[in-house]
């Protein structure tokens, strides 16, 4: 009897953790060569990065010279970007893994 009380007390304290596993996931924001922006600041949740490189095509996630954001929690974002003169804005969903997003 006390077997089966124990084996039912861990399976209970194994589902009960298992169900609040917090996902996270990164974005990385990136310009086209030639694009002509400069400095491009992108701000998502009050915390800003820059983007201070241009690519040929979409970049790894995490590359230097992008506007990297790690370790946010899945869900949608709103952002804001803006180079001094150009303005960007929308939104992004952050999956599990790395989305990359091009402002152009």
């Amino acid at each position: 009897m006390k077997s089966k009380f124990f084996l039912f007390g861990a399976l209970l304290l194994i589902g009960a953790t298992s169900c609040n596993k917090t996902k996270y996931g990164n974005v990385t924001f990136w310009q086209q060569m030639g694009s002509g922006f400069g400095v491009t600041v992108v701000t998502i949740d009050g915390v800003s990065s820059n983007i201070t490189s241009e690519y040929n095509g979409a970049p790894a996630c995490g590359e230097t010279g992008c506007a990297v954001f790690n370790q946010l929690e899945t869900g949608t974002y709103d952002y804001a970007a803006t180079d001094g003169t150009d303005v960007w804005s929308g939104t992004v969903t952050v999956d599990e893994g790395c989305t990359t997003v091009e402002l152009y």
